[in-house]
């Protein structure tokens, strides 16, 4: 039986930008003991050790994979390496956590899938946005008995042109691989399973693509959505709403401005002002200095490691984990390939 009474040791393999910028404070603010950390590269493992406090430092998994005093991984290092890492790190009993996408080829993401239900270990995926605030609360509100099922989900990003530190160049695949497929398990979270893809590929030149995508869920719930790099990384560049068949209706504006429009009376003369039924607008008052109102906890980072630290602890089966990093994977490469026409997805497998 799992001890929910203590704090899950975990080894942070990676010690990169990205890893300091968002998982070392959020592993903070989660019930773990960061036991280690593990880089090739010596000074940023000092870097982050000195960070951390991690009493522990190696430089490569061979060597921490050694130390018995370690409970999971969380790893950040890219997914051209995490399927000939992780497996390994499983298999020497540790559960763990890898940013996404979990890899580059969906058959890979399942020989990983694979490894962890033969070492019977948690594969966690870090889909950090299914934890932000604004994502985290649209999605309390859809399972509102007064919402209805979901009928449709309207999705868009747009990252600026930027090329991912694991590509050797931008191109659709290492575009859409890279934050756009954040937002292809986005579109799952709130839809469900998709059924089918339609996509249209758009490329310009300076590295300006997208993908305009429709979408057809299990469920049969209807998705449209646009990814795309065409606009500033300096502009709000997130928008998902998602609506019921009850007349309701959530949107998220760039992860923390969220509407909640209900089932209103249209206006007529001597309309008055219904509480019960009028439109909401909440959005954080950042000028209020806590730790819950910080961008790591906004973003879905800290989240994600209290939901990684819950699971250790308590033993139960993490979400997501790499079923959704597949599937994921699957709906990509689908968006890949339409090039206008309909694909079909069925269990996971195009």
């Amino acid at each position: 039986m799992p001890d929910t009474n203590s704090r899950p040791r975990v080894a942070l393999i990676g010690c990169g930008a990205f890893a300091n910028a968002a998982l070392v404070p959020a592993m903070r603010m989660a019930p773990l003991d960061v036991v280690a950390v593990c880089d090739l590269d010596e000074a940023r493992a000092v870097s982050t050790q000195h960070a951390t406090g991690a009493p522990h430092r190696f430089s490569t998994a061979e060597e921490l994979v050694k130390f018995e005093d370690i409970d999971a991984a969380v790893v950040a290092i890219g997914p051209t390496v995490y399927p000939r890492l992780v497996p390994g790190l499983l298999e020497a009993g540790l559960d763990v956590f890898v940013e996404k996408p979990p890899a580059l080829a969906a058959a890979d993401a399942r020989a990983m899938q694979q490894a962890a239900k033969a070492a019977g270990k948690q594969l966690a995926v870090g889909f950090m946005k299914r934890f932000a605030t604004g994502y985290r609360m649209a999605r309390e509100i859809t399972e509102r008995p007064e919402f209805g099922r979901v009928a449709h989900v309207s999705a868009r990003i747009s990252t600026g042109v930027w090329k991912p530190v694991w590509a050797k160049e931008l191109d659709a695949f290492s575009f859409v691989m890279d934050h756009s497929v954040h937002f292809l398990d986005l579109i799952a979270f709130f839809g469900g399973p998709v059924r089918s893809v339609t996509a249209l590929p758009l490329v310009r030149d300076g590295g300006r693509m997208g993908f305009a995508v429709l979408l057809g869920f299990d469920n049969g719930a209807t998705g449209v959505l646009e990814i795309s790099n065409l606009e500033s990384r300096g502009v709000p560049n997130e928008r998902v709403q998602i609506m019921g068949d009850r007349g309701q209706s959530v949107t998220v504006e760039n992860v923390t401005r969220v509407t909640y429009s209900r089932e209103a009376a249209p206006m007529a003369e001597g309309r008055p002002f219904d509480p019960d039924t009028e439109r909401q607008v909440w959005e954080p008052n950042m000028t209020n200095i806590s730790q819950e109102n910080a961008s790591v906890v906004h973003m879905g980072y800290a989240g994600e490691m209290r939901n990684f630290a819950r699971a250790l602890s308590s033993g139960e089966p993490i979400s997501p984990d790499i079923a959704d990093g597949v599937a994921a994977l699957d709906l990509a490469h689908a968006v890949l390939t339409s090039d206008g026409a309909s694909v079909t997805l069925q269990n996971g497998t195009r």
